[in-house]
């Protein structure tokens, strides 16, 4: 599975190929996706990718993410979801060069699932 992150503003990020098992968000140089906004930490948040499930999960930010409006800790994303990552936001999408087939999205009346915290994987 190949996902990308495309910014709803042009110009306000890039876009971020999601290809690697951890990126890591935020200010600091480490960071895969270096954020430069005083409302980003400096080890903002993670994306994850653990058997084809994308993850996000906040890393203790000051501003928090918020996946489609609702704050998060960690979730599972879908394509079509919308992360703000402090005032940034972005969407979540297929990489239509890799190819890659869509996964079904959960139905309002599926059972919640729990996720395996990262650090068990």
């Amino acid at each position: 599975m190949t996902l990308r992150l495309t910014p709803l503003a042009r110009g306000s990020g890039p876009v971020v190929l999601l290809q690697r098992p951890v990126y890591l968000v935020g200010r600091h140089p480490e960071c895969d996706l270096q954020l430069d906004s005083p409302k980003i930490s400096r080890r903002h948040c993670c994306f994850a990718l653990a058997y084809d499930r994308l993850i996000v999960r906040d890393l203790g930010s000051r501003n928090g993410v918020r996946v489609n409006g609702r704050e998060i800790v960690e979730t599972q994303l879908f394509r079509g979801d919308e992360v703000a990552i402090g005032p940034l936001i972005f969407r979540v999408e297929r990489d239509e060069a890799a190819g890659a087939r869509p996964e079904p999205r959960p139905s309002e009346d599926a059972p919640e699932v729990d996720l395996v915290p990262l650090d068990d994987i």
